[in-house]
């Protein structure tokens, strides 16, 4: 773990952003652990969005995660911004931690908010809204996310799937196994 907080500097964080642009998602994650900017980046994660968050030494990410497109991690609000001009007072930052832990797929442009907890073996719906904290174990999907299904029991209904999805199989394959499909 990262024990030292490691802010970055606006053009470091927009060097390494541009580096991302230009990198395969795995290539990605390698290069984001060895800048060591987030509090614990563990193995195996695999992280396709460019952007990363604005502070990311507040976000700890577990092992085998899997971060598609466009999710984003808010590590603060601005409220304080429209209250200081509404009673002229001064009102601080509010900062808080996003944890993620281990065999968790967060799917894209999911929004995990500050102060959540995502526990292990977690899928994320696309798009969801993640406001509270996720059991283990769990399926959250939705605007604020809820539990919508269990994770083992995904696993079983995958591991039982006969279709032809594998990435070692031909497009051709692909194709004809989902348009002669059910699904």
């Amino acid at each position: 773990m990262n024990t030292t907080i490691n802010k970055i500097t606006r053009f470091k964080k927009l060097m390494i952003q541009l580096r991302l642009v230009f990198t395969k998602p795995t290539k990605r994650a390698k290069y984001l652990k060895k800048k060591n900017i987030f509090y614990h980046f563990g193995k195996r994660v695999f992280w396709q969005p460019y952007k990363i968050p604005s502070e990311p030494f507040l976000v700890s990410i577990g092992d085998n995660v899997k971060v598609a497109s466009d999710v984003l991690f808010i590590t603060h609000d601005v409220i304080h911004a429209v209250f200081m001009h509404e009673t002229n007072e001064k009102f601080n930052h509010f900062y808080g931690t996003v944890s993620i832990g281990n065999n968790v797929a967060i799917g894209s442009k999911a929004i995990i908010m500050y102060g959540v907890k995502i526990g292990s073996n977690v899928v994320v719906a696309a798009g969801s809204v993640v406001t509270k904290d996720v059991p283990d174990g769990a399926i959250v999907g939705g605007n604020p996310a809820r539990i919508i299904g269990e994770y083992e029991k995904l696993l079983e209904k995958r591991k039982s799937f006969d279709k032809c999805l594998a990435a070692n199989a031909s497009m051709e394959q692909i194709l004809k196994d989902y348009w002669n499909s059910n699904i």
